[in-house]
């Protein structure tokens, strides 16, 4: 997560204009009553291998029986917003304390939900003794590998993913710099010896290095390790720069690409300007894919000029073009919403910047996510980019249940196909729901069965 100064300085020069939009709730997926995830979360992993959509919690959020209902129903994925970070669980130096951290673990772990980590190195949110007056050699040989190899062996092998750099690249980067100069411009502690500073300390990448190499010893095997940043993800120096940096720590450590990942946190703003395009976004998740690297979305919140329904109508829209980016990528099994209501966003309930709003109650953004998950799910096509407004994007459906997505620019369609008549459906397969394309009918001794406007199921 960035800090509130640094979020003042990346979004005030953003251009405060929306235009109309059009988003798969106007055309029969619910955009009202309960949302309930679970049956089309499990699709989409059985679509993808494996997929993760939550959000963030620690321990000591208040209102924990609303969280205990919203990571049984919507979020099924866990990451602690505060709990892991190096303040909390090395206060001391060389004493390992993951009490907050294991927490959040142990709450994912009570609603049967995966957990990923955050983060082992960041400038920020030191404890009270770093960055002091060590050395380099200290820094990179000791003391980040002392924390990081207690931090990942203490949380054990099912993390799913790890940040195990948080954000390092300088916003100031510009095109061509190499991976060094990328991490230099950032002006923060290792690489000088005090926040502003200026004074060289490490005057490489190998605290890089050695984080990424002490995570990968003792990380999980299915785990995947990620250099975790914001202003990222489109076609910006920023990107370029976080891309090589991936190369250069697989160059140096000899970890397999596929065990590497970019999180891109996707802190935005429902206005011209704060946002990457899809295709954007497509580029840059092929990109990696090519490599052979995983990318995910960390910290998505997108703060809104006004809350009010047009504006709220646009972050919708922007919301899932960011999920269609992640699910339609070969490469792309995380999907992390920062906060998980209004009230408890770090950019304050006026940005009204998460999918529920101040009293937990779910936004447009929610019931669109809910619907491009179930688009998705059902092997639907792709919605055009509807945060470009209706100009350029406008979905269209066949028929009742049958979503697709046509252009304006290139007046192109593409639509999934009705259901198949004469086939069937065995036994507790699904046979039904908005969007659903199989089969209709089920095997012979049981019914097809609504439960929920999403997924109707053949039951006896």
């Amino acid at each position: 997560m960035i800090g509130p100064f640094v979020a003042l300085a990346t979004f005030v020069s953003v251009v405060h204009a929306q235009p109309a939009v059009d988003l798969l709730i106007d055309h029969g997926f619910p955009s009202t009553g309960t949302l309930n995830l679970n049956t089309v979360l499990a699709a989409v992993t059985a679509k993808k291998g494996t997929f993760h959509f939550g959000s963030t919690y620690d321990t000591f959020d208040a209102d924990q029986s609303w969280f205990d209902g919203i990571f049984t129903t919507f979020y099924r994925h866990v990451v602690a917003e505060n709990g892991c970070k190096w303040d909390a669980t090395e206060p001391s130096q060389g004493v390992s304390s993951l009490t907050e951290c294991l927490g959040a673990q142990s709450f994912a772990n009570q609603f049967s939900n995966t957990f990923r980590g955050h983060n082992t190195f960041w400038h920020s949110q030191t404890p009270s003794w770093l960055p002091g007056s060590f050395s380099a050699s200290q820094v990179v040989g000791t003391i980040i590998p002392q924390h990081v190899q207690a931090e990942i062996q203490g949380m054990g092998a099912s993390v799913t993913s790890w940040d195990v750099v948080n954000e390092v690249v300088g916003d100031g980067v510009s095109a061509g710099m190499t991976s060094l100069q990328c991490v230099q411009n950032k002006g923060d502690w290792p690489t000088v010896t005090k926040d502003g500073s200026g004074v060289p300390l490490v005057t490489d990448l190998s605290f890089i290095f050695a984080a990424f190499k002490t995570a990968f010893q003792f990380a999980g095997a299915n785990t995947r390790l990620a250099v975790n940043d914001y202003n990222t993800g489109g076609a910006e120096a920023k990107t370029a720069c976080v891309i090589n940096l991936i190369k250069s720590i697989q160059a140096n450590t000899t970890i397999p690409f596929n065990r590497l990942a970019v999180g891109f946190q996707s802190h935005l703003s429902a206005s011209t300007g704060g946002f990457d395009s899809k295709s954007a976004l497509a580029s840059t998740f092929s990109t990696l894919s090519a490599l052979g690297v995983s990318a995910m979305i960390t910290e998505m919140d997108i703060e809104v000029n006004a809350n009010a329904t047009p504006n709220l109508r646009y972050q919708a829209a922007i919301w899932g073009d960011y999920l269609d980016a992640c699910l339609y990528a070969s490469n792309c099994f995380e999907f992390i919403n920062w906060d998980p209501r209004d009230d408890l966003s770090w950019r304050g309930s006026a940005a009204a910047a998460t999918l529920f709003d101040t009293n937990g109650n779910p936004k447009p953004a929610a019931y669109e996510v809910a619907a491009r998950l179930q688009n998705f799910a059902n092997g639907g096509a792709e919605p055009c980019a509807t945060a470009s407004g209706t100009s350029v994007c406008k979905i269209t459906v066949t028929g009742s249940s049958t979503v697709g997505s046509t252009t304006t620019a290139s007046s192109t369609t593409t639509s999934a196909s009705s259901p198949p008549t004469g086939c069937v459906s065995a036994q507790f397969a699904q046979c039904g729901g908005v969007g659903w394309t199989g089969c209709a009918l089920c095997a012979a001794g049981t019914t097809c069965q609504v439960l929920n406007p999403y997924f109707s199921q053949c039951l006896t």
